[in-house]
């Protein structure tokens, strides 16, 4: 055991800058509020601190009014600037590799070969990393949602109290639509309507000019996109197109389609439809494909050699037992801020009012 581990630790495969290579390029769980939004690469951002700064400039545009000639002319107010201090959550994992767990193990796969100390790091580091990806698509999932929350569901986060917004009902929290979706389509009941109603409510508070890219989104939980795609004004717009059989015939669990200038999709989140999940009688938008409305700070590891440098989305390292070479220990951690920097912009639909 102690030539093996000699070598793995003299091994460059197995050195800080080879394992944080690693761990970052093992396949991820699939996840869409990564892939929609968080993954771009305009939006992924290393930060030699532990802490994400965030300037705000107010800026209210207001008509000008006329003045005679040669009068004095109004005074442009200077901009209204704020500072917003967020602090990066630490997740860190740790496991150990004990020399018997290995001792006598055909490696997984073959009919005779033993298990070797790198083959059992890096199966290790793949269930750690999955983990990691779980946990980053929660976080992900949140700062769409506009709160962001720890495994034992307190809030790390809350974009909303932080940005200082307030909905129309004047509480802190998304601005909320009810969708009817119980009733019959009705002139006054037609989701195109109210998801118009809900794109111009993003437009008007993205304050800023997005881009042709950006398209209204809408996660679904189960059961309102159930109803939603069960609805007869839905079905109607359909009707007689090339997309009708697929969409009226089709099985759409999971799936996506547009209506009324939004992409509706069936969130699919964890198997249990609980811990990382859309509530199934709820919708929450957000824009894809607007970059900038965006933003996910990585924070250095609390290694010696990492401090005040960039951070890196995921870092691992190993330690053996010094005194004894009985086992090796891994250590993976992330330390990932996903953010909405317009929680203006994040909506919630209901399938029906409380």
């Amino acid at each position: 055991m102690t030539d093996v581990l000699a070598d793995i630790f003299t091994d460059p495969a197995f050195s800080l800058t080879s394992m944080i290579a690693a761990i970052n390029d093992v396949d991820h769980i699939p996840d869409r509020a990564g892939t929609l939004v968080f993954a771009e690469r305009d939006v992924m951002k290393g930060v030699p601190t532990l802490k994400v700064v965030i300037e705000r400039v107010g800026e209210d545009l207001k008509l000008v009014a006329t003045s005679a000639r040669g009068a004095p002319a109004e005074k442009v107010i200077g901009d209204r600037r704020s500072m917003l201090e967020l602090n990066i959550p630490h997740i860190q994992l740790e496991d150990t590799i004990q020399a018997d767990s290995i001792q006598g193990v055909r490696e997984f796969g073959t009919a005779n070969q033993s298990s070797t100390l790198g083959s059992e790091v890096r199966k290790r580091l793949t269930k750690i990393a999955h983990r990691m990806d779980y946990t980053l698509e929660f976080h992900r999932l949140g700062a769409l949602k506009g709160v962001i929350r720890d495994a034992d569901g307190s809030i790390l986060t809350d974009l909303y109290e932080a940005f200082g917004f307030l909905n129309s009902g004047g509480i802190v929290g998304p601005e909320v639509f009810d969708f009817d979706l119980d009733n019959l389509a009705s002139e006054s009941e037609d989701i195109r309507v109210r998801a118009q109603n809900v794109v111009r409510f993003m437009r008007r508070n993205a304050k800023t000019i997005l881009p042709k890219t950006a398209l209204p989104w809408a996660f679904c939980g189960d059961q309102f996109f159930d109803k939603l795609i069960s609805r007869s004004d839905l079905k109607a717009a359909w009707k007689g197109t090339d997309a009708a059989a697929a969409l009226l015939g089709g099985n759409y669990a999971f799936g996506a389609f547009e209506f009324g200038g939004v992409i509706w999709e069936n969130y699919q989140g964890s198997d249990d439809a609980s811990t990382v999940a859309v509530d199934p009688a709820e919708a929450r938008f957000f824009w894809s494909g607007a970059p900038e409305l965006y933003g996910e700070y990585y924070a250095p590891a609390d290694y010696i050699e990492t401090v005040n440098t960039p951070g890196l989305p995921r870092y691992a390292k190993l330690a053996r037992d010094t005194k004894f070479n009985r086992f090796v220990e891994i250590e993976a951690q992330m330390n990932p801020l996903p953010i909405c920097l317009r929680p203006s912009t994040l909506c919630k639909g209901v399938a029906s009012a409380p």
